[in-house]
């Protein structure tokens, strides 16, 4: 899985920080890194890396971005997802 989020890393390893400028960018990566599962570090990261940044920035956004944001923040995709069980 980490390969598919190498494009989103610079050459130290970090998250690049031009993502912090494209909200629905990151609104994206956050939403995918609520579905890691233990031993995904790459996720572990990127969640940390835009929970962080998301919540610095929602305040100055404005509708309907501020919205999707805050509600993104307060219920995440993955959270609203039933389990489904065999």
């Amino acid at each position: 899985m980490d390969g598919i989020f190498d494009k989103f890393k610079d050459e130290k390893g970090g998250f690049k920080e031009d993502l912090i400028t494209n909200v629905k960018g990151m609104l994206g990566l956050y939403e995918a890194a609520h579905l890691w599962v233990h031993g995904e570090d790459i996720l572990e990261e990127a969640l940390a890396f835009t929970t962080t940044h998301l919540k610095a920035m929602v305040e100055s956004l404005r509708y309907p971005l501020a919205e999707q944001v805050s509600h993104a923040m307060e219920r995440p995709i993955r959270k609203g997802l039933e389990r489904i069980s065999r």
